[in-house]
This record gives C-alpha cells, structure tokens and sequence, in this order.
C-alpha cells in the first residue's frame, strides 16, 4: 500500500501531469506560439530543455503541480484559446485509453494506478471551477463560451 502511493506520488502524478501539459503545448504550437513554457513542480529548477521558443523546467519538488504558457502576438482567439484548454484533458483522456488497453492486455498495479490517475486529470480538469483566481481547463473553457454567446 504505502509502496502503491509513493510510487503515485513520485512517478505516476508527474509524468501524467508532463501529460497533461504537453497537451496545453501542442495546440499552442499548432497556433503558432511565439513562446510555449512548461514548468513540472515548484522549487529550484533541476533540468531544463530549450528549443525554438519552447522552454521546459523541472523543479526539485517535480510531484507538486505542474503548469504551462503559450503566448502570442496578435492574442490567440477564442477558438485557439479553448483548444489550448481543452488539449490538457483531451490528452489526458488519450493517454488513458491506451493504457486501459495495454492494462486489460497485461494487468499490473502500475498500469491501474496510471490509467485511473489520467481519468481523474482528464474529467475533474473539465469541471468548471475557480480557486484564488485561478481556473480549471473547464472553467477557461466556459468563460469562452460565455463570452460568446
């Protein structure tokens, strides 16, 4: 049990986490980002990888949270905006199709642990909600919405 959640805490979350970033990367470079950063945990910065406008930086603490950047000039749109938003959740949702499949093929507590942690990132990163300012993939998605209709 206690081998199950580090193995959450310290592996699974923040590679799912990277995940879910990249697929705030991807679509903000598919709408040509002039800058594109990507930051895994808090703390001094342990790693980092740059090239062409994309910045990646691992901290010391990588287990806790993980955010990400695309900016541009002229602003994005507000389609282009909502498929930045949405690309978190989406590959999230991808990545855990795959490995239910691999995990109905070949089982292990790995692949369960995975599979169930990108579903959470995936559904509970759609729900719109707001904390100290700062928004869900969901809640940027409706304010877009909104704002359009």
């Amino acid at each position: 049990m206690i081998v199950t959640l580090l193995v959450l805490i310290f592996l699974v979350a923040p590679l799912s986490l990277f995940i879910h970033e990249l697929g705030h990367l991807f679509p903000g470079l598919y709408f040509r980002a002039d800058h594109s950063v990507l930051h895994l945990g808090r703390g001094k910065v342990i790693g980092r990888w740059e090239k062409s406008g994309i910045h990646v930086y691992i901290h010391l603490f990588f287990f806790q949270g993980a955010y990400s950047v695309n900016e541009r000039k002229p602003p994005f749109k507000d389609f282009e905006k909502a498929w930045i938003s949405i690309g978190g959740p989406l590959l999230n949702a991808l990545t855990a199709f795959v490995l239910f499949l691999w995990f109905k093929e070949q089982g292990g507590d790995l692949l369960r642990i995975s599979f169930l942690f990108n579903t959470y990132l995936a559904l509970v990163n759609l729900v719109p909600f707001s904390i100290k300012g700062k928004g869900s993939d969901g809640y940027r998605l409706w304010s877009i919405v909104k704002r359009r209709f």
